[in-house]
């Protein structure tokens, strides 16, 4: 299997799994966004949380408890991100916003569907469901990633003029439940702005999107 192809699950330094035909809350961020110390707890979080999860034998029970967990866990990352002085805010920029968006919607419609989008000054929010790729699988996630990832990278250096690395490899990822779930995921991206005290209205971030009216 090729690193890109499709995977029902794989891990790198978090664990990630892709159900066919899910629609998923992506969270990705740049390099350096937070300090060592910080992204180092917060690593050890999710660990303890995944022994915790492999010693549960009942599969509701570990459901459950994942899902509570995970949602914490997410939390603590992006409140992290949002009091985080240190490291790049090259979003802020709206040319490099602006090439981060069109790389997000230039597969949308081909190899996935993007339901919501939010671009903060060190990281961004994205929703989408993948579309099937073939009989048997979807697009996969890291596939989807790497080139939304590459491509807002390169171009963004290129306006930046610097090189090496812009994103940081790990990304988040939570695919939703039901439809309740994904209300909550789409209000929770467009409000991110709100949450952080960069706007008093979510509608006067320039960089949020959504399919739909909310």
């Amino acid at each position: 299997m090729k690193n890109l192809d499709y995977r029902v699950f794989y891990r790198r330094n978090l664990p990630h799994i892709q159900p066919r035909g899910a629609t998923f809350l992506v969270n990705f961020r740049l390099t350096g966004s937070l300090p060592a110390e910080v992204v180092e707890k917060l690593r050890d979080d999710a660990d303890q949380l995944e022994k915790r999860l492999l010693a549960i034998k009942d599969t509701k029970e570990k459901l459950i408890l994942r899902d509570k967990e995970q949602r914490k866990l997410f939390s603590r990352w992006d409140e992290a991100l949002h009091k985080s002085q240190s490291g790049p805010f090259w979003l802020k920029d709206d040319k490099i916003a602006e090439i981060v968006a069109k790389s997000i919607l230039y597969h949308d419609g081909d190899w996935f569907d993007v339901l919501a989008y939010c671009i903060m000054p060190n990281h961004a929010h994205l929703v989408l469901t993948p579309y099937e790729s073939s009989d048997t699988a979807d697009y996969s996630l890291t596939r989807i990633m790497h080139n939304i990832k590459r491509n807002s990278a390169n171009h963004a250096n290129k306006v930046l003029g610097r090189t090496g690395a812009f994103w940081q490899h790990e990304n988040y990822d939570h695919f939703a439940r039901d439809e309740a779930e994904l209300e909550r995921i789409i209000k929770y991206v467009l409000f991110n702005p709100v949450r952080a005290k960069l706007v008093k209205e979510q509608t006067d971030w320039k960089w949020t999107y959504c399919k739909y009216d909310m």
